[in-house]
């Protein structure tokens, strides 16, 4: 498939610092030959009085200066200024004035046609008339209505209307099937998948090239790789398995900013074995991996994770590295391949079997990893457009 336009509406800015479906998704579309015109978050959240937010709405205000910007061949992003987090009916049509306006003229200025529509917001019906394009899409890929701060009714109401009126669903986790297929039967799972070609890196990363503030922290380590926040980890766990493993260091890298009780995050840096980094650079993340022992997925059980196919799965396994993890739904189909458990006493031994065997089914971790690739996968779902 080439030579067609897709409209693309995500729920998240292009530069964010944790990439994810979107950007990966878009990626691969305009590599495959096909214009893409990206529109950043429509602000489905409630804005919070936080420096992220505040620095959110500067960026997106200096990019509406714009229009429209060209970020990579074949790809173009559109920043709509929209009220974020509205609910009311009043306000909605506002925003969705500002957006068709906005949109009308990106469109105008790119020549653009209405091929597809590509959308992983839910409120999508309420900014876009979705039957004027040839055909659309609606890539559900996590519960949204359970992440903080986000209108939940609003949500569910729209994603119901959106399910009925698109011609196609694909979706990552098969919760999200059950859900959703009582409104639209043509509906595909396609989990999440990875970037081999990226964390593949890691198996070749020479020492000299560890970054200095890992390389400082002593062996073995157990790492994480991802946003660090309440809704998606549990701090009880990590914990409790850290604070009884004191002969092996924890490292933690991605942004913390997304947290509402800093007090849980504070007990977890407090303990002396435990490494909280912060953000570091996509580019570098091969490298940390490098260093890393084991890679741990320590997710919460709640709404939000029971949707959830962590992205983080396939890529720890792209870096060669074995996996713990708390048991999700979306991952126990690998279970030979990755030691999934929730008893404290048995993530214990996981770890400490894992160190002691890191290269056990290394050659079937790295196959498996290979076969679940974004462009695999974007390749696949474009067939079953066709």
């Amino acid at each position: 498939m080439k030579n067609n336009d897709f409209l693309i509406i995500s729920t998240a800015d292009w530069d964010s610092p944790i990439q994810t479906n979107k950007q990966y998704v878009s990626r691969e579309i305009a590599n495959l030959g096909n214009r893409v015109l990206y529109v950043e978050s429509l602000g489905v959240r409630k804005i919070q009085i936080k420096k992220k937010d505040l620095l959110r709405i500067f960026k997106r205000i200096i990019n509406n200066i714009l229009i429209i910007k060209k970020k990579e061949k074949n790809i173009w992003v559109l920043s709509p200024i929209l009220f974020p987090g509205a609910t009311n009916k009043k306000i909605i049509f506002i925003n969705r004035a500002i957006f068709i306006f906005n949109l009308f003229i990106a469109m105008k200025l790119l020549n653009f046609k209405k091929d597809y529509l590509w959308t992983y917001n839910p409120l999508t019906p309420l900014y876009l008339n979705i039957k004027k394009f040839k055909s659309s899409i609606y890539h559900a890929v996590d519960a949204i209505e359970h992440q903080p701060f986000m209108p939940k009714k609003l949500i569910k109401n729209q994603e119901i209307i959106l399910s009925k009126k698109v011609d196609k669903i694909f979706v990552t986790s098969k919760n999200i099937i059950n859900k959703l297929k009582i409104y639209n039967s043509n509906i595909s799972y396609f989990g999440n998948v990875c970037d081999y070609e990226h964390f593949s890196k890691s198996l070749t990363t020479h020492f000299d090239n560890i970054p200095l503030d890992v390389k400082k922290i002593n062996k073995p380590i157990v790492g994480f790789i991802g946003s660090i926040s309440e809704y998606k980890l549990d701090y009880k766990l990590i914990y409790d398995v850290a604070n009884s493993l004191k002969g092996i260091n924890f490292v933690f890298i991605g942004p913390t900013n997304d947290n509402l009780h800093h007090s849980n995050l504070n007990r977890i840096k407090n303990l002396n074995n435990v490494y909280l980094l912060g953000y570091r650079n996509y580019k570098y993340l091969p490298s940390y991996c490098a260093y890393f022992d084991v890679a741990w997925l320590p997710l919460i059980h709640n709404n939000y994770t029971k949707s959830m196919f962590p992205m983080k799965f396939f890529e720890y396994l792209a870096a060669g590295l074995p996996v713990v993890s708390t048991d999700l739904e979306s991952i126990r189909e690998f279970n030979k391949l990755v030691a999934i458990s929730d008893d404290i006493s048995k993530i214990k031994i996981s770890i400490t079997e894992a160190l002691k065997n890191k290269n056990s089914n290394l050659k079937n971790r790295l196959s498996l990893a290979m076969e679940n690739t974004y462009q695999k996968r974007t390749r696949k779902m474009l067939m079953e457009l066709n």
